[in-house]
């Protein structure tokens, strides 16, 4: 087995999942990461050679490559996974050909496989290529391991605060289906808490009735939505007011609830202030529900990132690697808000790339062994072309 699936397998059956829950939100030094990260990819990472990691903040690392006089290419790989949560055999690593998916090639199966495993594999092995084949290269090539799974730019600014210099180009690695996503929308969670009056529901009260004040609470944010919704980008799409969770206590038989929690995805466009997005919701929920005290707070925060295209002129590498071993590339919009935010707010060119993601987001998560070739032979050759490209 080729050096590259091998490390996919290894790391394939080690847990790193966030646990099953109401709670979605997984600390950087939670014990599933500290043992992936510090027990599992440290150890693989220092036995290719690849001496020179930087520990960083949070649990985190970057191996660092190159003779450091040039510019520096960052690559950054993340770990909690998130996604894929009833796969019946979640650590097999199994290899095989799945075509009752219609699949006619090998895969590997396992959670986390595209979101995580198969960036972090293709990280291990340009360590690999580097070390062992001395490749020169004039500048700083760093392999950064990311932490996030509590949707906010934190881990990635520890990172940040703690390389030694500032990326000029920032690849983070996620399933993109092999496009190159230059931008996507900011994301604040909006809590708004609901407090009235919890009774029998066969004496109600005439006033704080906390079912009563959510329904009117969420009418009035679809309210606010549409106009907010006037808020554009051609690239981005539009600004949104969605309540997405709606939660009450107590649940008890035949009582009218106390307390309710309502939480809000309100998307961001670049520009966009987080605190005067919560400002208006506030505003807008204000004296909702007679009776009832209602509370807003500002929850985990996202930022949009967006790389304009006169500004793209630094992908050239990783876009003629793409168009070599891929197929013309493509830029994309990523539907959802990620940490590209995080470094773009600080003036670093951030953009992702990675293999494409073909599982059910609850069934199984695989990837085909070509595409992680590809994958690799994409990073390698780009490192190569960025750093021939600043020497000219």
């Amino acid at each position: 087995m080729k050096p590259l699936i091998a490390d996919l397998v290894t790391l394939a059956r080690v847990p790193s999942a966030v646990p099953l829950g109401a709670d979605t939100l997984i600390e950087p030094d939670h014990p599933t990461l500290r043992h992936y990260v510090q027990e599992c990819l440290r150890p693989m990472f220092l036995g290719l050679g690849a001496f020179d990691i930087i520990d960083l903040p949070r649990n985190q690392f970057a191996v660092r490559l190159g003779d450091g006089d040039g510019p520096c290419l960052a690559l950054m790989a993340y770990t909690p996974t998130q996604h894929h949560n009833l796969m019946a055999e979640p650590w097999s690593g199994r290899i095989r050909t799945p075509v009752e998916l219609g699949v006619d090639e090998p895969c590997v199966f396992g959670q986390g496989i595209t979101q995580n495993k198969a960036h972090q594999a293709c990280l291990l092995d340009l360590a690999r290529w580097v070390v062992t084949e001395r490749v020169p290269l004039h500048g700083t090539l760093l392999l950064c391991v990311n932490n996030e799974g509590r949707s906010t730019h934190d881990c990635s600014n520890a990172i940040l605060d703690g390389l030694p210099r500032t990326p000029d180009l920032l690849v983070q690695l996620f399933p993109t289906g092999f496009d190159v996503t230059v931008g996507n929308r900011g994301r604040v969670d909006v809590l708004v808490e609901i407090e009235g009056t919890a009774a029998h529901s066969s004496s109600p009260p005439a006033a704080g009735r906390v079912i009563d004040a959510a329904a009117d609470v969420v009418r009035r944010l679809a309210e606010l939505d549409a106009v907010v919704g006037t808020r554009s980008h051609p690239e981005l799409g539009r600004e949104q007011v969605v309540p997405y969770q709606v939660r009450y206590e107590p649940l008890a038989p035949h009582t009218l609830p106390g307390t309710a929690r309502i939480t809000v995805d309100r998307r961001l466009l670049p520009g966009s202030d987080p605190g005067a997005a919560v400002a208006e919701i506030r505003a807008a929920v204000e004296g909702a529900g007679s009776g009832c005290e209602i509370r807003v707070r500002q929850g985990v925060t996202m930022l949009p990132a967006y790389l304009p295209p006169e500004r793209r002129g630094v992908l050239d590498p990783l876009t003629a690697s793409i168009r070599e071993h891929v197929g013309e590339p493509r830029h994309t919009i990523y539907g959802g808000s990620f940490d590209a935010g995080g470094p773009s707010s600080r003036g670093i060119p951030t953009v992702m790339f990675g293999v494409p993601e073909e599982g059910d987001m609850l069934g199984d998560d695989f990837v085909r062994l070509s595409a992680v070739r590809r994958e690799a032979d994409v990073l390698r050759d780009t490192v190569t072309r960025f750093f021939q490209k600043q020497d000219r």
